[in-house]
């Protein structure tokens, strides 16, 4: 892989653009590093689970989903645990590598095993800990940038 860097003073942001034919676990890596230096998002959500709350970080989270009126995050081992907040300020907490696929999901896609088409321009997403959702209509254009399908 050929690296460029350029060098600008007056640049507000810097911005990171990797040119490739495919994604690969070299690449995902590489853009894991670069979403580890945002000091503002959270190191670790508070999740509860049987009256016990647990410390939980974001790379050990598959999903986190609404479901009968809470919100659920499955871990790695899909395993249950119910979080007080809103999807949207979860979202707004997380890394970058967690998108909203739906009103009601947010999935980590370091996490995604393998997607499928569905009925109705959908998608049918199965995570690597074996939980599975759609993405809807309104979120597989930003999904499939995200993953650069």
């Amino acid at each position: 892989m050929r690296v460029e860097i350029k060098l600008d003073p007056n640049i507000a942001e810097e911005v990171a653009v990797i040119h490739a034919r495919k994604m690969t676990s070299k690449l995902l890596s590489l853009v894991e590093a670069f979403e580890k230096e945002d000091d503002d998002k959270a190191s670790v959500l508070v999740a509860k689970n049987d009256d016990k709350v647990f410390i939980i970080e974001p790379d050990q989270v598959d999903i986190i989903r609404a479901e009968g009126g809470e919100m659920k995050l499955y871990n790695r081992q899909a395993q249950e645990y119910i979080v007080t907040k809103p999807l949207h300020e979860l979202l707004e907490m997380l890394p970058n590598n967690f998108v909203r696929i739906s009103k009601s999901a947010i999935v980590n896609v370091h996490r995604v095993d393998h997607l499928s088409n569905s009925f109705n321009r959908t998608m049918f997403i199965i995570m690597k800990n074996g939980i599975n959702d759609y993405i809807s209509r309104s979120y597989l254009g930003d999904f499939k940038k995200r993953l650069g399908i």
